[in-house]
């Protein structure tokens, strides 16, 4: 009788636990007078105390505006994240190639905390492309493609990017930091597949930090990617509300209001916390408000048919992950089939014209 009253009292617990709700967060990416805009809203500031939650700024720039701003945010009492940026022409987004850069801007970034004071809640590095990439992905597709393929023999790179990046994080944890990084989830197919070819390919590097948080955007990957690639016990990413970098020609798929609040039950069975990309489009769409007083104790959609769909298309895309490690074979596999493909087409029309030939006699 004593071991049934344990068993209940421990699932009473694991259900309670996991229909708390969730610790809220928001990315905040807006230029310095922008960002200073949004949060003199004193209204804003409030509902944020209230709902306990922290932000991840992206610091686009250290301008008057956004000291000022992260002053009044530290003197709420509202933890801050410091999501570490480049200028766009460096890259914007931390990538194999500019690691220089990236800890230029780190010093640069203590230096500024230093001198205004400014505190932390931890550091956040965004692990993604090129931005000028992904311009010219827009504008000179084959171009890209080209610059991509070549990057496949390029074993030198992503060995200079893991080490310079690898050393800027242990030095952001001396410095007494708690580090995380932004991760998109496909890089979670290459690390299962032990593969480079995909950092290879995109730039977008591997670099494992204390906190992983993928970018479980379902707007652009679907409902399944939540459960696929979380990873247990630690932050999920959840967007896109709105918002973000602009990159023209690209105009990304914003979710609705349905579709976050299914995420912010998928995703409270995996996690503690939850990251909204982005507060100021929420802000803008009205949703604050649902998020605060959002019922976690609903029914968790059922999206285990996404689910299989989302680990179908990740098998897809680890197969090319490791055909593409290999771009020697992959490259002779290529051709073989397109000679092949030649010789059929040729062998056709051959038989075509003997055809047509015969039928004139």
């Amino acid at each position: 009788m004593k071991k049934i009253a344990i068993l209940l009292f421990l699932s009473a617990i694991a259900l309670l636990a996991r229909s708390a709700n969730p610790h809220i967060s928001f990315f905040v990416e807006l230029k310095g007078p922008e960002f200073s805009k949004l949060f003199g809203d004193s209204l804003l500031i409030r509902d944020l105390q209230q709902m306990h939650a922290s932000l991840r700024i992206g610091l686009i720039d250290f301008s008057k505006e956004r000291t000022e701003t992260i002053q009044k945010l530290n003197r709420a009492g509202i933890p801050v994240y410091a999501w570490l940026l480049l200028p766009e022409d460096e890259g914007y987004w931390f990538y194999m190639n500019n690691g220089d850069k990236a800890v230029k801007r780190y010093a640069k970034f203590k230096k500024w905390s230093k001198e205004n004071q400014l505190k932390w809640a931890g550091l956040g590095i965004d692990l993604e492309l090129d931005f000028n990439d992904a311009r010219m992905a827009v504008k000179h597709p084959v171009r890209l493609a080209w610059k991509a393929y070549r990057r496949l023999f390029d074993n030198t790179s992503i060995v200079k990017g893991r080490e310079k990046y690898q050393g800027l994080i242990n030095q952001m944890i001396a410095d007494s930091f708690k580090v995380e990084s932004y991760v998109i989830p496909v890089i979670y197919d290459e690390r299962l597949k032990h593969t480079t070819s995909l950092q290879k390919l995109s730039g977008i590097l591997d670099v494992q930090t204390p906190v992983e948080i993928p970018m479980d955007y379902t707007s652009a990957m679907g409902a399944g990617s939540i459960t696929v690639y979380h990873n247990d016990h630690q932050p999920i990413a959840l967007g896109i509300t709105g918002g973000g970098v602009n990159i023209e020609g690209v105009q990304p798929k914003f979710m609705t209001w349905d579709d976050l609040s299914r995420d912010l039950l998928v995703a409270n069975q995996y996690t503690n916390e939850i990251i909204i990309f982005c507060l100021e489009a929420t802000v803008k769409n009205g949703w604050l408000p649902k998020i605060m007083s959002f019922n976690y104790n609903q029914p968790v959609p059922d999206v285990s048919a996404l689910v299989k769909q989302q680990e179908k298309s990740g098998m897809t895309i680890q197969t090319f992950l490791v055909i593409l490690d290999h771009p020697i074979l992959a490259t002779l596999g290529v051709l073989i089939v397109v000679c092949l493909l030649i010789y059929l087409i040729y062998r056709f029309i051959r038989a075509v014209i003997r055809r047509l030939s015969g039928q004139r006699r």
